[in-house]
């Protein structure tokens, strides 16, 4: 009895051994290795033609934004000017009035810079944001189409090595800066329709 149970114990595990093997045959092994990638998302952002472009009319905005500034406060001074020539022949009414003008000016020119500040913040995040969508968009499309399961941001990685092949960060300039470019063209070949 001892050995038929044996026999059926032995028989059991070799059946559970073949059995397990049988699986690992099955599985193909580099379906069990994940490609991964990072990119450097500053660099990218910095790299990408349509960050320099964005820059750019944000910074001719605010040129135009100082331009006005500027106007305002050379008013000003030259009512300070004005208040400060005339306040000997002028009558105590007319000094306060110059001054309530003065005083107006300068609640004006401190609103002017608030609004022009939250214009320009707005459209530098408004930039900001299509960038990164871009990005994101261009690294999702990269990743889907050279099979990468995981692509993370370097910044968020404690340690990467340094193999090329795992760095996705020149192809995703690369590849944003072509769709760019040839999105521009497009764009300005197209004659305007009226």
């Amino acid at each position: 009895m001892k050995s038929l149970a044996k026999g059926r114990d032995l028989l059991f595990l070799i059946f559970l051994l073949c059995f397990l093997l049988g699986l690992g045959i099955r599985a193909p092994k580099a379906a069990l290795i994940a490609k991964i990638g990072y990119i450097d998302i500053q660099k990218v952002f910095q790299g990408y033609e349509k960050t320099g472009d964005l820059e750019a009319r944000v910074k001719k905005d605010q040129a135009e934004y100082q331009r006005n500034l500027d106007e305002l406060k050379e008013e000003i001074e030259k009512l300070r000017d004005e208040l400060k020539e005339q306040e000997l022949i002028l009558t105590e009414a007319a000094k306060e009035e110059k001054q309530a003008k003065v005083d107006r000016r300068i609640t004006e020119l401190d609103n002017l810079v608030r609004d022009m500040t939250e214009k320009l913040e707005k459209k530098w995040e408004e930039y900001t944001d299509e960038i990164v969508k871009d990005i994101l968009a261009m690294t999702r499309s990269i990743a889907e189409r050279e099979g990468y399961r995981l692509v993370f941001s370097k910044e968020a990685l404690f340690y990467a090595t340094p193999e090329p092949e795992f760095d996705l960060t020149e192809k995703v300039i690369l590849e944003l800066n072509e769709k760019y470019r040839s999105k521009a063209e497009s764009t300005s070949s197209t004659p305007p329709t009226n």
